[in-house]
């Protein structure tokens, strides 16, 4: 009698505790997240290249309005000095 119910007892075990299998809407669910998340990863790498460059041409940009800053910063010099009302 031991044996019956130790035996039942390994049966539902084995069956409550073996393998289970996806059902096709989870793995097509599964895949459909793998997709998206690749083609989000594709979108910020591209994102990052052009957050990269917009860095640069602000840097570029600035230089050049510091440039013309001193160029007018000259130039108001000269005018201030020849200029000077009397």
């Amino acid at each position: 009698m031991k044996r019956i119910i130790a035996s039942l007892l390994l049966v539902l075990i084995v069956l409550g505790c073996g393998p289970k299998w996806a059902k096709k809407e989870t793995i097509d669910a599964l895949n459909e997240a793998r997709a998206a998340l690749q083609s989000a990863e594709s979108r910020l790498s591209e994102l990052e290249n052009v957050k990269a460059q917009l860095l640069a041409q602000k840097n570029e940009l600035e230089q050049e309005i510091a440039n013309l800053s001193a160029e007018v910063d000259i130039l108001q010099t000269k005018i201030d000095t020849r200029c000077k009302k009397k």
